[in-house]
């Protein structure tokens, strides 16, 4: 059934039960002429009944052209509109507003991957940049530090004043720039260990551990008949003093024990021959 033009046409919330009233203030214009006259001659505010506000609408003729018992109908009909829009509002609202909150969580998760991969870049930039000054430094190292014994207390002043900044490079930390230092001159030292190790393995061979100086002395437990034997050659020198005499030490221990290692040797394989021999005599 079709509301009549004396009930005015707005979204308004209905009434949460049917005893609660009060009165519709501006009311909007309905479409036509009737609607007008309705907005200008009446102001019901729901929630209300139709007992309420019949005064106020009692003498607009609109009101006396519709039955008595159609009144109320009417009434609740439009009560039923009110509440349905006001229903469809809602959801509209809450479905603006989840579609704003989607909007909002998609840029957030571009913003959090864009973001993200700035940072990952950055990562990789820092990296190469490191990896750059640490390769810089090194070279540095390797045309300034040849001394295995070098001191980095001593060497920092120096390698400060290299041009190109190499040592004040800010992509290095100064523990990273201690740290290379370091391992430099540990290879330095390695370097020198192999090579002294060497010098004492082409010197000192079976012939020369064989023969004993006047006093009964030899190159294996004498480190001053070694020394004579050692110290004209280069390689002498690059070994740090205090770990000379050291290393030869080691070296002459190592050779007396396969010396005395090598007569057992012998004998037992002296002794297996001669069993197999006898067993071969018996058979």
């Amino acid at each position: 059934m079709e509301s009549p033009a004396w009930l005015p046409r707005r979204e308004v919330k209905p009434p949460p039960t049917s005893t609660e009233a009060g009165v519709v203030a501006d009311a909007p214009p309905l479409e036509n002429s009737a609607g007008n006259n309705a907005n200008s001659s009446c102001s019901i505010q729901a929630p209300t009944i139709l007992d309420l506000v019949k005064d106020s609408l009692r003498n607009d003729p609109r009101y006396k052209s519709v039955k008595h018992e159609d009144r109320e109908v009417f009434f609740n009909e439009y009560l039923s509109e009110l509440k349905a829009a006001e229903g469809k509002a809602e959801r509209d609202a809450r479905g603006k507003r989840e579609e704003q909150g989607a909007r909002v969580a998609k840029t957030e998760g571009k913003r959090r991957t864009r973001n993200g991969k700035e940072q990952e870049m950055e990562s990789v930039r820092v990296k190469v940049r490191r990896n750059e000054a640490v390769a810089s430094f090194q070279a540095l190292l390797v045309e300034t530090t040849k001394d295995p014994q070098a001191s980095w207390t001593e060497s920092k002043p120096r390698l400060e004043k290299d041009p190109q900044g190499r040592e004040t490079n800010p992509d290095l930390d100064p523990s990273d720039i201690e740290k290379l230092f370091r391992e430099h001159v540990k290879m330095l030292h390695d370097q020198c260990t192999n090579v002294f190790k060497d010098l004492l393995a082409g010197v000192i061979i079976a012939e020369a551990a064989a023969q004993k100086t006047e006093d009964g002395k030899t190159v294996l437990d004498s480190w001053s008949t070694a020394k004579r034997l050692l110290k004209p050659d280069p390689r002498y020198n690059k070994m740090p003093r205090k770990e000379r005499e050291t290393l030869w030490r080691r070296y002459g221990e190592e050779m007396l024990r396969k010396q005395k290692s090598s007569p057992d040797q012998k004998e037992d394989r002296h002794t297996g021959a001669k069993n197999r021999s006898s067993n071969d005599s018996a058979r």
